[in-house]
């Protein structure tokens, strides 16, 4: 499709690493399971939610917050087989959150546009994964439109049962404002 957005994709045996400059609209884009078409998003009190403020899931997908209002965001999405050591000392805010996948691959897509990054298969096909989403330099972003990229995030996902959404650290305003709601 003419709306694939240009990754760099690196890894070994035990995970890949896909790395793009990928559009946001309204401070947001998505994670769904199987279909690039898919209508129904992640809202607030949906049945199933799991929310973690920047991050929030429901069967299938996953709604994630960013600071930047319009523009690119530096991405990065890693899929591994065992949970990986959260990235503590590079990110300012890191919170997790299950997600059952019911169709394998899953795609980041941002709102609002064409655009998407179509994942590798994930490590255990269909079923219950793990979401840690990381965020850097939102408060600086918050409300901007720029074709600077500013913020930046790091998605990494692995298989894991089913489990409470978790704040691991929240520095920034913009992710405090969002857990508190």
């Amino acid at each position: 499709m003419s709306g694939t957005v240009e990754t760099i994709i690196s890894g070994d045996s035990e995970n890949a690493v896909i790395r793009a400059e990928f559009p946001v609209n309204y401070a947001q884009f998505y994670l769904f399971d199987g279909n690039t078409y898919r209508t129904v998003h992640p809202e607030p009190g949906a049945p199933g939610e799991s929310n973690a403020g920047i991050l929030r899931t429901v069967r299938g997908g996953a709604h994630l917050v960013t600071g930047l209002y319009s523009g690119n965001i530096d991405l990065t999405v890693s899929l591994h087989h065992h949970a990986p050591e959260p990235l503590l000392e590079e990110y300012e805010d890191v919170v997790e959150a299950s997600l059952q996948v019911d169709i394998d691959p899953i795609t980041v897509i941002a709102w609002y546009s064409d655009k998407y990054i179509d994942l590798p298969q994930l490590p255990s096909g269909a079923g219950w994964y793990r979401l840690r989403y990381h965020a850097r330099n939102m408060d600086q972003a918050f409300d901007l439109r720029s074709t600077v990229i500013i913020d930046s995030f790091h998605l990494q996902i692995w298989p894991a049962p089913q489990n409470d959404a978790k704040v691991l650290q929240v520095v920034s305003d913009r992710a405090r404002r969002k857990l508190s709601h």
